[in-house]
């Protein structure tokens, strides 16, 4: 198929006059029968891809996703297109219903299904009568980040590419390094060399990168309110404690006349689920969250992402602050440290990380029947037969991992330059290609005029600044020269 070709059925069916970069290369890879990883910066249209291929090769497309909310996103978002032969198994199904689409895979051209669903032996049985011609592993960081210590039911994966006659598999992510690529490719048991690989860079030159460090919370939390108050468009803040992200909700809910939610894993279904449809509808200017929202948020129109507390990791970081800027206008990347905040962040991990001894009892006492997170993540490992030399040494190589990705965290709050450097610099890239001209960071002409910002923090009048009326506020106020 030529190029030519490409674009018209890509106009004609999705009405796009182009691709976005990367997207007709893995189109093409995945049209010669090639297993496909590709990296694309958060909306670069990773879902257009399949959609695009099943469409084309009128195949069954098998797509493994981590969220509910997410699928439900990509259902509707499909059958918003026409498409009435999209389905999501998820666990939000009556048994009837499941049964039925279950009978039934031959009625659907998309299925999506989270990794725990896809383990379910009459889940596989079904699939297996599907001819499923491309399987896709959404967010496929997940892979490598979760298999091992929180969800390892991505380790099946691996089976499951064996089980349905390893189907053309195509990988998506938008963050994921050299390392991440390398072990997400091992725990699928594929062939370094045999996957065709499109990495596209992960800079979004559209978003402001800056960061303020405090002397304690209560700084942090007054500065907070600054920002929202003083902040123009919808907002993300990002928390990695749920009950924080329900304090400061109330906090700015009192304080601002933005109207702010909480997201978090302690809500219900039905409530993530109104409170994402309220953010996308612009009913709600701020959501307060956990790392949870966010996947299954396309909203073009995000203008801000605060981190309240530290991510785990660099990746998660440029995940989450990629959520902002969709339509390519400027918009705002803003840390906010204050001493101590790392240690969340430890506590988190130290929860994922099972000590020597307790899995060396376990395996002398399985305890299959035992419902705890950490005896069913134990059986797992259990039931599929791996040692306890193999199991111990896992979690050990995940907690040195997660204490080096926290570090290298730490070191981007206090870098000395380039935030955007620093970022590239640890996904192997080498330099900065900006293509908004000094719209870069607040290390990139010297440090932020933090006195400035608290007073005068932009607040356009018109939703559709340029950006070269942003360049000049934020060298007008952001800015001081050395």
């Amino acid at each position: 198929m030529k190029h030519e070709e490409r674009i018209t059925f890509l106009k004609n069916n999705f009405s796009f006059d182009e691709f976005r970069p990367g997207q007709e290369e893995v189109i093409t890879a995945l049209q010669r029968g090639q297993d496909t990883l590709a990296v694309l910066p958060t909306g670069s249209g990773k879902t257009l891809i399949y959609q695009y291929y099943g469409l084309l090769t009128r195949q069954k497309v098998l797509i493994v996703s981590p969220l509910i909310s997410l699928m439900q996103d990509q259902v509707s978002r499909l059958q918003a297109m026409g498409s009435r032969q999209v389905v999501a198994i998820t666990s939000m199904l009556s048994y009837g219903e499941k049964q039925f689409i279950l009978s039934h895979l031959s009625l659907y051209n998309y299925i999506y299904l989270s990794p725990e669903m896809l383990a379910q032996p009459e889940v596989i049985r079904a699939l297996k009568t599907a001819k499923i011609g491309l399987l896709v592993i959404d967010e496929a960081h997940c892979v490598s980040e979760w298999g091992s210590d929180f969800r390892p039911e991505y380790l099946s994966i691996k089976d499951v590419i064996k089980t349905l006659n390893h189907p053309v598999t195509l990988m998506l992510s938008a963050t994921a390094d050299e390392e991440t690529r390398t072990d997400i490719l091992a725990k699928l048991n594929l062939q370094i060399d045999a996957v065709y690989q499109v990495v596209e860079s992960v800079n979004r030159s559209n978003i402001f990168l800056t960061g303020q460090n405090f002397e304690n919370v209560k700084a942090k939390d007054q500065q907070l309110i600054k920002i929202v108050k003083q902040l123009n468009g919808a907002g993300i803040i990002y928390f990695s404690s749920k009950k924080q992200a329900e304090v400061i909700t109330d906090l700015l809910n009192k304080k601002t006349d933005k109207k702010i939610l909480a997201y978090h894993a302690d809500l219900d279904a039905d409530q993530r689920l109104t409170i994402q449809q309220q953010f996308m509808q612009n009913q709600v200017d701020v959501v307060c969250a956990t790392s949870a929202f966010g996947m299954g948020i396309d909203k073009d129109n995000i203008r801000y992402v605060v981190h309240y507390h530290l991510p785990g990791n660099l990746q998660n970081y440029v995940q989450e602050i990629g959520r902002a800027g969709r339509d390519g206008q400027p918009s705002l990347a803003i840390l906010l440290y204050a001493p101590g905040d790392e240690y969340i962040q430890v506590s988190l991990n130290s929860h994922s990380v099972i000590d020597s001894n307790i899995i060396d009892y376990y395996w002398r006492h399985p305890q299959p029947d035992n419902e705890s997170e950490q005896a069913q993540l134990l059986t797992y490992y259990w039931r599929h037969d791996y040692e306890v030399k193999k199991v111990q040494q896992i979690f050990k190589q995940r907690e040195f991992t997660r204490q080096n990705e926290l570090q290298q965290m730490l070191n981007y709050v206090f870098t000395r330059t380039c935030r955007r450097q620093f970022i590239l610099n640890y996904f192997d890239e080498q330099s900065v290609n900006n293509n908004i001209q000094d719209f870069c960071c607040d290390k990139d002409e010297g440090q932020l005029a933090w006195q400035e910002f608290n007073k005068r923090w932009l607040k356009p009048t018109k939703a559709n600044t340029s950006q070269t009326q942003w360049r000049t506020i934020l060298h007008q106020l952001f800015l001081v020269k050395n």
